[in-house]
């Protein structure tokens, strides 16, 4: 369902076009948007002994993994400067209200994983194959923030925990110029092997958690 309202966002953007409309030269800019965020939560916890998750050696570990996938929105503020043939670079800042959450059983104990927010920056570099079209790579960080809850299946939620995770974002996208201000985009992000662990449990366990994340962002940038 989120595909469809981001390719539909899309669609609609396109479709206001202007035949003379043309990218405009270096300059500051403000972005804004949805995000389809799918998030992938692995959980690996270590059943053999008390000590800390480390696989074969320490005892046999149970792994577990939920996924879900969100809508939200995003503001941005850039700057981009035009160099020699066609080629264009840009840097910007961003924040993104966020509410994806996963639900991860592993054996007795539930871990529960909800995305509050996230926050970065993004380096961008790119063609301009036409007046109206370009095309671009993007790699920058971004600072997720989320809630971890743990619980058992037979008992309330124990802990209550607040992360905040920085992690490597990499990806490319697209953007056609509706006016010689205006501009709609499309692109698809990637950020893999954001690790953290959860407190130790009530059997003296330390479970290890990994969140991958890859979706699509949409907007509109307006330049000034």
């Amino acid at each position: 369902m989120n595909n469809q309202i981001s390719a539909a966002l899309l669609i609609a953007i396109g479709s206001l076009g202007i035949s003379s409309a043309s990218f405009a030269q270096d300059g500051l800019y403000v972005s804004g948007g949805l995000n389809n965020t799918p998030i992938e939560q692995g959980l690996t916890r270590n059943t053999g002994s008390n000590g800390p998750t480390t696989g074969p050696a320490d005892g046999p570990s149970l792994s577990s993994s939920d996924r879900d996938t969100s809508a939200s929105v995003f503001l941005g503020l850039g700057y981009r400067w035009d160099l020699e043939n066609d080629y264009f670079t840009a840097i910007e800042v961003f924040y993104a209200d966020e509410t994806a959450e996963t639900t991860n059983i592993n054996n007795v104990l539930i871990s529960n994983v909800e995305l509050d927010s996230s926050y970065g920056i993004d380096s961008r570099a790119g063609l301009d194959v036409t007046d109206r079209f370009g095309v671009y790579g993007l790699i920058g960080a971004t600072n997720y923030r989320f809630d971890s809850n743990l619980a058992y299946t037979f008992a309330p939620p124990t802990d209550f925990v607040e992360q905040d995770e920085w992690a490597l974002v990499y990806g490319a996208g697209a953007e056609i110029a509706l006016t010689n201000r205006i501009t709609g985009f499309g692109e698809y992000r990637i950020s893999t092997d954001v690790d953290f662990d959860t407190p130790r449990d009530k059997g003296g366990i330390v479970s290890e958690n990994e969140l991958d994340f890859a979706g699509l962002r949409t907007g509109i940038r307006y330049r000034f």
